[in-house]
């Protein structure tokens, strides 16, 4: 016998115009703003749509802008621009397979403004035959940025997908080399 899930009210916080060029969707269960998903793109009615997708126990979506979802959305964004002074200590609440998991955790030990590949992914692991697995687990990622999915690349060095679009692989990874390079040109001055 399956229990059929409780149909939930899924609570988001938009901002129109991130520092990625786009706009940025949180979304969350309770007013203690714990993270479920983070979404990019250019039309929120397309971001509403593929969230009730993600999460087919949602009843509706509210839209319900707190000062702690505000401050959610400035700490991400802040932290994308600037890293190093910004310490993104954000509650989230992701679910998956263990596969998943420990390929999420790994996501996170990979530095700022490097790059790793599917595979190197999958070798650090303990499973170097499974980089499309690790892949398929990168594009259920729902927390982009908190899981730094946007650093896994294809071996080949293309950028391979990511679940907001590519141009927002693509400027992550951007902004990113950016700031680091900035750093060591400064450091290299003295």
């Amino acid at each position: 016998m399956t229990m059929e899930r409780t149909k939930e009210t899924c609570l988001v916080a938009l901002n129109e115009s991130s520092c990625i060029g786009t706009k940025m969707l949180i979304a969350y269960y309770d007013k203690s703003c714990i993270i479920q998903a983070i979404m990019f793109g250019a039309n929120p009615e397309y971001l509403y749509v593929d969230l009730t997708k993600l999460y087919s126990h949602i009843e509706y979506i509210k839209m319900f802008e707190s000062k702690q979802s505000r401050d959610i959305i400035d700490r991400l964004e802040a932290y994308i621009v600037n890293p190093k002074q910004n310490c993104l200590d954000i509650k989230f609440k992701i679910e998956g397979t263990d596969f998943q998991k420990l390929v999420w955790s790994e996501l996170c030990k990979i530095p700022f403004g490097s790059l790793c590949s599917y595979a190197d992914v999958a070798r650090n692991i303990g499973r170097p035959k499974s980089a499309r697995a690790v892949a398929n687990a990168c594009g259920q990622n729902n927390i982009p940025i908190l899981i730094p999915c946007h650093r896994v690349i294809r071996s080949d060095g293309s950028y391979g997908g990511y679940s907001s679009g590519k141009y927002i692989k693509e400027t992550l990874i951007k902004i990113e080399q950016k700031i680091v390079s900035e750093k060591i040109q400064v450091h290299s001055l003295f």
